[in-house]
């Protein structure tokens, strides 16, 4: 069974980030997926603490669990609406504490992530922008993505939905949510 991970990581709840991941589940759960929803705004955490901790997670906290379930999946969904040009800051720390995926070792090994190389990640993106904005966020995290492991990536993006709720309204990036959802569910 495909296990899908969703870390939402919108300040608020039910905003069209939320929204828009919460089709990509839906879709992935209807397709035989096990899938786990993980509200960052409701955990107490820090991020990376620049310890050089690379292969432990030296500390535990409310993302402890979270980054046991990212490790266990198979499809890891990060959710986030722009905010200053970037994913928020809630889930910008989270993503730095997948530093403790990667081995000791990790700058001269060949396989320097504990994550293995068939995970795949999506970014479900929000933002209030036309596309002609931020589209580049799967490219400037690239390098940390190639070491983690995550060999195939894809964006879900609504633009131009400030409202909450307004990317209801956006049918492409819906039926994108859950065609990505179904194909990799189906993709094992």
């Amino acid at each position: 069974m495909t296990r899908v991970v969703c870390l939402l990581g919108s300040p608020r709840a039910g905003g069209n980030s939320d929204l828009l991941a919460g089709r990509f589940c839906e879709a992935a759960a209807a397709a035989g997926a096990e899938v786990a929803r993980h509200s960052l705004r409701d955990l107490r955490f820090s991020g990376y603490r620049g310890d050089g901790s690379a292969g432990s997670n030296p500390r535990e906290d409310d993302l402890t669990p979270v980054l046991a379930d990212v490790q266990a999946a198979d499809v890891v969904v990060l959710a986030t609406p722009i905010h200053f040009c970037n994913m928020t800051g809630l889930l910008k720390q989270a993503f730095d504490r997948f530093f403790c995926f990667l081995k000791p070792d990790y700058l001269t090994n060949a396989v320097p992530t504990v994550l293995g190389r068939d995970k795949a990640l999506v970014l479900v993106q929000a933002q209030g922008e036309g596309p002609e904005c931020y589209g580049d966020l799967l490219d400037q995290y690239g390098p940390a993505l190639d070491k983690l492991g995550f060999m195939r990536r894809d964006l879900v993006r609504a633009c131009e939905v400030r409202e909450p709720g307004e990317v209801m309204g956006d049918e492409d990036a819906l039926e994108r949510a859950g065609r990505l959802a179904e194909e990799l569910v189906q993709r094992g």
